[in-house]
């Protein structure tokens, strides 16, 4: 049962993330906003695309500026940006036996464990 949700969750979140990347290239946005909301829907799935529905996608053409115009459409903006720049910094730091015990669900077994430790850079 849980194996067939989960390959639903990563089915719709690849179909998720293949719509934002596609989608976004129309909207009238900075760079480093639609990289933000690519990356957002790469880590969230189908929320980070709800989110970029829901706040930065343009509704009509030529109505993108008066649309993002809402206060809490560029606070939206400004915590995708942030998500999305704090998951690029943190997954690099993540080494190899802390993700694999991140991905069965050991992991904080694992920081108990003594002499483990996570690589410093």
């Amino acid at each position: 049962m849980l194996d067939g949700v989960m390959l639903l969750w990563f089915v719709l979140a690849a179909v998720a993330l293949l719509f934002v990347a596609v989608d976004i290239r129309t909207t009238p946005e900075s760079t480093v906003l639609k990289w933000g909301f690519v990356l957002l829907t790469a880590y969230t799935g189908v929320v980070g695309a709800f989110l970029y529905v829901l706040g930065c996608r343009e509704p009509l053409p030529g109505l993108h500026e008066r649309y993002v115009a809402a206060r809490w459409r560029q606070t939206l903006g400004s915590t995708m940006h942030c998500v999305a720049g704090d998951g690029v910094g943190i997954l690099p730091g993540i080494d190899e036996d802390a993700a694999a015990r991140l991905a069965v669900g050991k992991f904080a077994v694992g920081l108990a464990q003594p002499g483990m430790e996570f690589n410093r850079f």
